[in-house]
């Protein structure tokens, strides 16, 4: 049996609430999106965590559902 780790919309908002991006998980992906390129326009600083935090999500075992994937590519 193979087991797949699977980040999905819950996961990848919860990540990002632990970066401190102000993101909620009633928000769409659409939304966060808008919110975390606003936050990283105010704190640009912040972007690189965001950057390694996109790319840790998307190491080789992982699977990345792919509206959650179109939101981080926008990031990276």
């Amino acid at each position: 049996m193979m087991i797949v780790d699977l980040i999905d919309e819950v996961d990848f908002k919860e990540k990002l609430i632990a970066l401190g991006a102000p993101v909620t998980q009633d928000q769409s992906l659409l939304e966060v999106q808008a919110t975390v390129l606003s936050w990283l326009r105010a704190y640009p600083e912040q972007t690189l965590f965001v950057k390694d935090l996109c790319t840790e999500m998307q190491k080789d075992n992982t699977t990345v559902l792919p509206e959650v994937s179109s939101v981080m590519a926008v990031f990276s």
